[in-house]
């Protein structure tokens, strides 16, 4: 493959980064994959917290913050497909708190920036997660019955939500509420809540599929009272952050998507160069070549649309069109590539001893996750 960057050169810094996490990637997130995916239910904080000494946590976050600075989301992504080329839940666990992060910077006050970033930045920083899907809505984040009741000094939060990443585990939330039943998008509002606000509660873990390094659970609110500070943006803003979080996130997973693709290109590749059969080493099978070809080509455009989007993210373009381009693309491609890695090794692809079959299973969340294959089809078109 080639190197996609070449197009928008790098500066110093960014290569500094990339490098960094080249490397952690490598040593601390690749070795660890399968364990993490063996125990099932229990996030690998020990790996959070090596990443968060480096500065691979809070790199997305401003200085003034604490954090690295690198706020653009082309950065952003360069990181994240490195990251999950070592292990896709592990990657995106790492960098969960810049998805918190989003709604934040985008209709927040500097008081709720300064409040509420800061503590998610050094060595010792918080875990954060994002309530919005509900056992009745995902992909249609406008149709959330979670109700917030205006009350005096503030609100109180009462419903449910469902397959919440890091619920539980993180100590501070932004949930999405609405404060006007009557309305569709116009009546969701955003709040920032900690993990001991009364009224608050968790469910068990859920079992789940693939990138088993996220551990989601669902979240239960009983008139949980949020002061009016803790309001993010005003009421029925909250569609609006929600929106710009997830043209970023959509981009961002994409990376993600890539780097895991790549991973089991890179695999696959080295497998069919070193493994025999009828006298000569697979890859020289036309059937082997054309697949591994059809991989590098899928990668390769995936890539370039998902930098393409950062860029256009990151210069002030509406992106909601093309953002979804780039995670139906790369999250396709994903699910193609690690296929394609288990079919390439056969027997032993299927078999729990090769990493293909777990990144196989991990990567059907990116065609479902921050709206579904099908959804990004319906964006794309009303865009068109």
């Amino acid at each position: 493959m080639s190197d996609a960057t070449e197009y928008w050169p790098l500066t110093d810094d960014q290569r500094a980064i990339v490098a960094l996490t080249k490397q952690f990637a490598a040593e601390e997130i690749r070795p660890r994959g399968r364990a993490v995916d063996e125990a099932d239910t229990e996030s690998p904080v020990d790996i959070f917290r090596s990443a968060a000494k480096v500065g691979i946590t809070d790199f997305m976050f401003p200085e003034q913050y604490g954090g690295g600075g690198f706020t653009d989301v082309f950065t952003q992504c360069l990181v994240q497909e490195q990251l999950c080329w070592g292990d896709p839940g592990i990657g995106n666990f790492i960098c969960s708190s810049g998805f918190f992060g989003d709604p934040v910077l985008a209709i927040g006050t500097d008081e709720q920036k300064a409040k509420w970033l800061t503590p998610l930045t050094g060595p010792n920083g918080l875990m954060t997660a994002v309530a919005t899907t509900e056992p009745g809505s995902g992909s249609d984040a406008a149709s959330i019955v979670t109700r917030a009741r205006k009350v005096d000094g503030g609100y109180e939060i009462s419903g449910q939500k469902a397959w919440i990443s890091n619920a539980g585990l993180a100590d501070q939330y932004v949930v999405f509420a609405k404060t006007d039943p009557n309305q569709r998008s116009k009546g969701v509002t955003a709040f920032l809540m900690t993990k001991d606000t009364p009224g608050m509660t968790f469910g068990e873990p859920m079992k789940k599929m693939g990138q088993r390094a996220i551990v989601c659970r669902e979240i239960f609110f009983d008139r949980a009272f949020v002061p009016d500070e803790n309001r993010l943006g005003d009421e029925g803003q909250g569609f609006y952050g929600l929106m710009r979080t997830f043209d970023i996130s959509r981009v961002v997973l994409a990376a993600a998507a890539t780097g895991a693709a790549r991973a089991a290109y890179e695999y696959a590749l080295d497998y069919a160069r070193n493994r025999t059969q009828f006298g000569k080493p697979i890859f020289e099978h036309q059937a082997v070549a054309f697949r591994l070809a059809d991989m590098a080509t899928r990668i390769e455009s995936s890539w370039l649309l998902t930098l393409h989007a950062a860029r256009q993210l990151d210069a002030g373009h509406n992106v909601n069109g093309l953002a979804a381009m780039a995670k139906l693309q790369a999250s396709e491609t994903a699910m193609f590539c690690t296929w394609a890695a288990v079919q390439t090794l056969g027997g032993w692809g299927y078999s729990r001893d090769y990493p293909v079959e777990q990144w196989m299973r991990d990567v059907k969340l990116e065609e479902i996750e921050e709206g579904t294959s099908d959804i990004m089809r319906l964006v794309i078109s009303r865009n068109l």
